[in-house]
């Protein structure tokens, strides 16, 4: 007959519990570098011929301006609204039944 004595079991497990602290502290470190860091600043160089362009920066358009002139009110229309389709022609009713 064989005599088994086994050990006692410890009741904390510390394996256990400090995966769980390195677990938490990897989650916060995340969600701290995700919503609260600042990121770091990108510098970057505009190009050469960037003054070029710049003058662009400072028109203002006044979309009443344009439609209110006598040029734009002199276009005429050559395509006749009957060409467009109508909303009825358009598509099937259900266009998940086969056509037939």
């Amino acid at each position: 007959m064989a005599i088994v004595i086994e050990e006692e079991k410890s009741k904390s497990n510390i394996m256990g519990i400090l995966g769980l602290i390195v677990f938490f502290a990897v989650i916060a470190g995340a969600i701290y570098y995700v919503f609260f860091a600042a990121p770091e600043s990108v510098v970057i160089t505009p190009p050469a011929n960037l003054s070029v362009i710049t003058p662009l920066s400072k028109i203002t358009l006044h979309p009443e301006d344009v439609t209110n002139s006598q040029l734009f009110q002199s276009l005429k229309q050559y395509v006749p609204s009957s060409a467009a389709p109508s909303s009825s022609a358009i598509g099937r009713a259900n266009p998940f039944v086969a056509p037939q």
